[in-house]
């Protein structure tokens, strides 16, 4: 009835498994057909007609409050919004979300101002707002993103402000795991957006929060986001220094998704610092624990590492130590299946796959990949990933002007 197999749902039933998407709640409110009241309940929000998205794909609105409402609705039916989807919600966001979503945000206003009437139903709005911003991070620009993220955790904040400091209260727990969630994502916009300081304040935030909810995984992800600030400069040392610390505060047992994109990124610095052995062993890591992982159902930060998106680490690490067959081929593997791209995530691959021909000596694949990439990059303002892509471009001029300018064998010259 609720479209869950019968192993989870025992683990529900018996306390092994912690259930935290809003998707989760809304399987069971549509299957068991819950009325409206039971449903507000839940924090999931009542079925209303004409609420498929349905329009055509459009500029995404820059609007704080739309963004807001499209990350709630996200957030609540992540299970059935796909990409293109959650861009013609954007789209048609300042049309009519307002007006779907008014009884969610009058509940909303009434908690922030009345901090003593805010109730499960509100808490899990909050969450289900976390969870929409860390899937629209992957098709909306970091500065609209950012505009609307710092909104939503100011208002996070004046809950927990209104709530007694009181280690009892769940409530005021989620609360802070949303706050923590928030600001990790919060941080890797910044860093977007080329503000270091910001993200760097935005993670300590993060890291607070996860020592007073006593969630280790959220101080990971801070410290594995921060791990890029270095990345991006090439000071791999320090970004593995990093990583290595986020090792240290999560297990698999907690978070296997959260460990399996942690010790990837291990092996990925480990690779541009020449330590083969350690990339090789620190992969293998990754890929165990991402075998055994459900990164939709493990924490908001880890529905991003799709089977593309961890292959691509693979192509990264294996062009990086000089295992020049294995990244081709999984780079073919992968582009077969990138049909579609899929905006900041394509870029990322493309740029993966790009290095590996550039390694190969494949400089005219290496560029052509390059350019589909950038022109992502355009289209999503995704500004962190444009030095690896001017890298790229940069070695395909210079192998130009020394008259390379087909597949040479760049690694004999």
């Amino acid at each position: 009835m609720v479209g869950l197999p019968q192993g989870r749902i025992s683990d529900y039933k018996r306390g092994v498994h912690d259930p935290r998407a809003s998707s989760t709640f809304k399987k069971f409110a549509d299957g068991l057909d819950l009325p409206e009241a039971a449903r507000q309940a839940l924090g999931v929000a009542p079925r209303r007609p004409g609420r498929s998205p349905a329009a055509p794909d459009g500029d995404v609105p820059t609007d704080t409050f739309d963004l807001q409402l499209v990350a709630e609705e996200v957030g609540r039916n992540e299970d059935n919004v796909k990409r293109r989807e959650m861009l013609s919600l954007a789209a048609r966001a300042g049309a009519g979300a307002a007006i779907t979503q008014g009884e969610v945000w009058e509940r909303l206003a009434y908690a922030l101002t009345n901090p003593h009437a805010m109730n499960d139903a509100v808490i899990r709005e909050m969450e289900a707002r976390t969870a929409g911003f860390h899937r629209l991070e992957e098709v909306v620009p970091a500065p609209a993103l950012f505009k609307a993220l710092a909104l939503h955790i100011r208002e996070v904040s004046t809950l927990l402000n209104g709530r007694a400091d009181d280690p009892s209260d769940q409530l005021r727990k989620r609360l802070i795991v949303a706050a923590g969630e928030s600001s990790v994502l919060a941080g890797w916009t910044a860093s977007d957006m080329g503000k270091s300081a910001t993200a760097r304040n935005f993670y300590d935030t993060a890291e607070k929060a996860a020592k007073e909810a006593g969630d280790s995984a959220i101080a990971a992800s801070a410290l594995a986001y921060r791990s890029y600030i270095p990345s991006a400069k090439g000071v791999h040392g320090r970004a593995r220094v990093l990583l290595t610390s986020a090792l240290e505060a999560v297990s698999r047992e907690d978070s296997p998704a959260t460990v399996a994109w942690i010790t990837a990124r291990h092996a990925e610095e480990s690779a541009s610092l020449g330590d083969k052995a350690q990339a090789m062993k620190s992969w293998s890591q990754a890929t165990e624990a991402y075998n055994i992982s459900d990164t939709d159902d493990d924490r908001v930060w880890t529905r991003f590492m799709d089977r593309n998106r961890f292959d691509s680490y693979g192509i990264a690490i294996y062009a990086r130590i000089g295992r020049l067959d294995e990244a081709q081929e999984k780079a073919a593997v992968v582009l077969r299946r990138l049909a579609e791209p899929e905006r900041k995530k394509a870029a990322i691959i493309l740029e993966d796959i790009a290095t590996a021909h550039l390694v190969r000596g494949s400089v005219s694949e290496a560029t052509r990949l390059a350019g589909s990439g950038l022109a992502i990059l355009r289209e999503t303002e995704f500004a962190m990933w444009l030095p690896r892509f001017e890298a790229i471009l940069l070695d395909h001029r210079r192998s130009k002007q020394s008259g390379l300018t087909g597949d040479t064998d760049l690694t004999s010259e």
